[in-house]
């Protein structure tokens, strides 16, 4: 009987110290793989950086200089150095209300500067 609990209990310590971690880890990365998306900046398994550049079911397209564009197994990316940067939208110009612009074009009358 007592083996029988040492062997039970062996096998939860080895349960514990190998297939946690490691279930813990595939679930990091297919996280970061359903988040990679182009323009994001990502290091390879052989330390090569570069930009994604388009994700197919079975490949990954990176540019690592320009002109130079490698297709990848999506398992050599590494890791994620920087997201892709969401499109800044265009600068909105500050709007003058009327009312300021109908001064402003008071004080240039009065001051004689009709331009």
């Amino acid at each position: 009987m007592g083996n029988i609990l040492l062997i039970v209990i062996v096998l939860a310590v080895f349960y514990a110290l190998m297939i946690l971690p490691q279930r813990r880890q595939a679930k990091q990365r297919t996280a970061m793989m359903n988040q990679l998306s182009p323009g994001a900046r990502v290091v390879t398994t052989s330390g090569i950086y570069g930009d994604v550049v388009e994700i197919t079911d079975d490949r990954i397209y990176v540019n690592i200089a320009p002109d130079v564009e490698v297709e990848l197994d999506p398992r050599a990316i590494l890791r994620v150095v920087e997201p892709a940067s969401t499109v800044p939208s265009e600068p909105e110009e500050e709007e003058t209300p009327i009312s300021a612009a109908v001064d402003e074009s008071d004080d240039a009358a009065k001051d004689g500067n009709l331009s």
